[in-house]
């Protein structure tokens, strides 16, 4: 049995709402590979993150269908679990990707990385936020790993979204980071995003092809798997 801690990344000012991080700490990757990909199937919380080394920061991230570069909820809720653990400030974690940048302002928790990590999100804007929200999970299915948006307020920079990405064993996501990322990388602005039944992601760009992804995480009481 293995100690994983469970996380809420992305909720709203009052805790409520969010997406389910899992993180587990296994300082020199004791469980193979194989057998981290089964453990992130059978928590089926999109992606699992394993701490490799924890004074070093050195994570991996398991999706069910194997090891990804980057994954927003994973990595800001590893930060902040890594900043809690080590009772300091973290400024940068180390994945199989490029470094993931760390900062923390007030309660939000802020990851950078490079856009070349991001998995390979499809964006569909719709007319208004009714649009989105009118959407069924039976309808989506067919829908290729997509996150549908519409503008609530274009001038403050407010958005309305949902991800669909049952190729990718996510019927729905309650957060979507780096799929945030790419938007606030395509729209070139910083934009607040209220994201399937009421997570709130905050992103922006960065310079050298990367982006920002923030949002506040809860922790939950630790499970055994």
């Amino acid at each position: 049995m293995t100690d994983v801690h469970v996380l809420r990344v992305f909720t709203d000012s009052k805790g409520k709402f969010g997406d389910v991080a899992t993180v587990v700490i296994d300082e020199g990757r004791k469980i193979p590979d194989s057998d981290r990909q089964a453990l992130a199937g059978h928590l089926n919380a999109g992606e699992t993150a394993f701490v490799n080394d924890i004074t070093n920061a050195k994570i991996s991230i398991m999706h069910p269908q194997g090891e990804i570069d980057f994954a927003g909820v994973a990595a800001v809720g590893t930060a902040w679990l890594l900043a809690k653990l080590t009772r300091k400030p973290m400024s940068v974690m180390n994945g199989r990707g490029e470094n993931i940048t760390v900062s923390q302002e007030g309660d939000l928790t802020w990851v950078r990385a490079s856009l070349t990590t991001m998995p390979p999100w499809n964006h569909k804007q719709l007319k208004d936020a009714g649009a989105v929200e009118a959407i069924k999970l039976e309808e989506t299915a067919d829908i290729e790993h997509t996150m549908v948006w519409a503008w609530t307020d274009e001038k403050e920079g407010l958005i309305r979204a949902r991800t669909f990405a049952a190729d990718w064993d996510i019927p729905e996501a309650q957060g979507n980071g780096s799929g945030s990322m790419n938007l606030a990388a395509m729209l070139n602005r910083a934009i607040g995003i209220t994201h399937g039944d009421g997570s709130v992601i905050f992103a922006k760009p960065a310079p050298d092809d990367c982006a920002d992804i923030g949002g506040r995480v809860i922790e939950e009481p630790s499970i055994k798997a």
